[in-house]
């Protein structure tokens, strides 16, 4: 993330308060072998040699303990093989901790995520999507601990990141998790994706900077791409929660943040935190997808559609203008047999209009107050981010056997008859940019999204700040269950705001909004109260 002064001056101010809510999370890991950067982050202060524990933890008896990591996903075909090649190299460094992973199916993970919390089953390392259960909600249940003392003894580690991602992990204070730094984060509120080969078939050789237009082009494509595949396209959320920020870069209020997991409170730049469903914003957005979705542009089925779904149909050339995907989804259609496929990534409305950086870290990863050896965990993150070496063995397994490199960060992975690699972990939830290796066929155009630096750009206010809602969570409770059955439906456009906003506000209030939005006004206060320089650096655009 690019800084300033005065950013790097309220981040080391902001070291005992209260802190960062942000998050949003990809479980579409674009080119398997998926992110690179030749470029180092200026994030990044330290070197890539390579440290053993021994130089930089406390020492321990040389028994082996278990480093269990539970993420989202399945796991790869030749797990088993990799992974042995990963500890075998461990046992050489001298890191005593023997890994494994277990995988959640996405269809199954928010259920089964909550029963391994709530039972304390024993793991180490836990994988955190602030959108998905963030790290405040996680360590209130007390499932995950604070590493503020035991960070100490890893400086290499400590210093593979920033001051302002080390905020990101805080709760009450302290940090409770490593930063997962797998690419840059200036362009994740600004941005939509599209294909650019349709666009051009439909006479559009620039995307348009109008709503109307952007519409126009989704109906036009929609048509072209029904020719085409036979398949039915449609415009996406990221995930059903996210909320439509491509569109709140062409309203008058802008710049301003709406959080990016239940939707709540907008936040805007002077510090103000408004209930965003009461807004004159989110009728504006509600009016818009009701028009697109009457038009045929939103899945009629999206409130309940398999979140995979909408990747697979992509892949294989059905993908409207959506702020999800990417530029690699195109070259994916090109091998699903969509001649000249093609998918660009732009600024919605606009270089003219500032990104909004709204996250200084936005995937996690926490130890498990369940594990025997808390420790284990970061020695492993340790060792895994030590090298270039390490990095590689642990997310593309053993060269030759399932990948060769092909360049600077360049690799090809080996293919089972499924078209997956046959070893392969997702770099989203434990890569370092820095490192990170593209597949050889990715688009120079994947490479610019996934390192975009911003020279013009706005920092929410709310970028350092994570809301603690143990004081409200059963208000959270009743209203999470009544924002996706009386707003997601306005929200998506399946029925009109006009006649459904009062009487899903009426709702939302019976469920506790107002003692919600009083405990997070309270809790925001406090945090630009401890840290004044927030609100001077939110006030405008930067230089570039």
């Amino acid at each position: 993330m690019k800084t300033t002064k005065k950013l790097l001056a309220m981040a080391l101010a902001a070291a005992m308060v209260v802190t960062a809510f942000a998050g949003c999370s990809g479980n579409n890991d674009t080119s398997s072998a998926d992110s690179t950067s030749s470029a180092s982050s200026e994030a990044s202060t330290s070197s890539d040699a390579s440290t053993s524990d021994e130089s930089s933890a406390t020492e321990d008896d040389g028994t082996i303990h278990p480093m269990r990591i539970v993420q989202p996903g399945t796991l790869c075909p030749d797990y088993e093989t990799g992974m042995a090649a990963v500890n075998e190299k461990l046992k050489e460094d001298g890191v005593n901790i023997e890994v494994s992973v277990t995988r959640i199916p996405w269809d199954a993970y928010a259920e089964k995520l909550n029963l391994m919390l709530t039972t304390g089953e024993e793991f180490e390392l836990l994988h955190v999507m602030q959108d998905v259960k963030n790290l405040s909600a996680i360590a209130g249940m007390g499932a995950i601990s604070s590493i503020h003392d035991s960070i100490q003894n890893y400086p290499d580690l400590y210093n593979k990141f920033s001051e302002t991602e080390w905020l990101g992990t805080l709760y009450k204070g302290e940090e409770y998790a490593v930063p997962c730094y797998w690419r840059s984060f200036d362009n994740t509120m600004s941005y939509m994706d599209y294909r650019s080969d349709i666009a051009e078939k439909v006479g559009y050789d620039e995307f348009p900077d109008t709503t109307e237009g952007i519409i126009d082009l989704m109906k036009k494509s929609q048509d072209e791409i029904l020719n085409e595949t036979g398949m039915k396209a449609y415009s996406w959320f990221h995930q059903v929660q996210d909320t439509a920020h491509w569109l709140h870069r062409s309203y008058d209020t802008y710049p301003f943040y709406v959080e990016n997991s239940l939707g709540i409170c907008l936040i805007r730049q002077d510090g103000t935190v408004d209930s965003f469903y009461e807004s004159e914003e989110f009728k504006k957005d509600a009016n818009t997808y009701y028009e697109m979705y009457q038009a045929g542009l939103i899945d009629p089925d999206i409130l309940n559609r398999d979140h995979q779904k909408q990747y697979d149909d992509a892949n294989y050339g059905a993908m409207l203008p959506s702020q999800t995907f990417d530029p690699y989804t195109g070259v994916t259609m090109q091998k699903n047999g969509v001649e000249g496929a093609e998918v660009k990534w732009v600024e919605a409305f606009g270089d003219d209009v500032p990104d909004m950086i709204y996250t200084y870290v936005q995937n996690l990863n926490a130890i498990s107050s369940t594990s025997e050896d808390p420790e284990s965990g970061l020695k492993f993150l340790n060792w895994l981010y030590a090298s270039e070496e390490n990095h590689d063995l642990f997310h593309y397994g053993i060269e030759g056997t399932h990948y060769t490199k092909t360049g600077d960060h360049r690799i090809e992975q080996v293919k089972g008859d499924d078209g997956n690699p046959l070893y392969s972990m997702d770099t989203w939830m434990t890569g370092y940019l820095p490192y990170m290796a593209y597949a050889t066929d990715t688009p120079d155009e994947q490479v610019d999204y996934m390192t975009y630096k911003s020279d013009n750009y706005v920092i929410s206010p709310a970028a350092g700040f994570i809301f603690d809602s143990s004081n409200v969570t059963s208000e959270l409770t009743n209203l999470q269950t009544e924002i996706i059955s009386s707003i997601y439906p306005i929200k998506v456009g399946m029925v009109s705001y006009e006649d459904n906003i009062d009487a899903a506000i009426e709702k939302l209030k019976a469920a506790g909004l107002d003692k919600y939005l009083e405990e997070y006004r309270t809790q925001f206060k406090a945090y630009l109260d401890a840290n004044p320089n927030v609100l001077e650096i939110a006030k405008g655009t930067t230089e570039g």
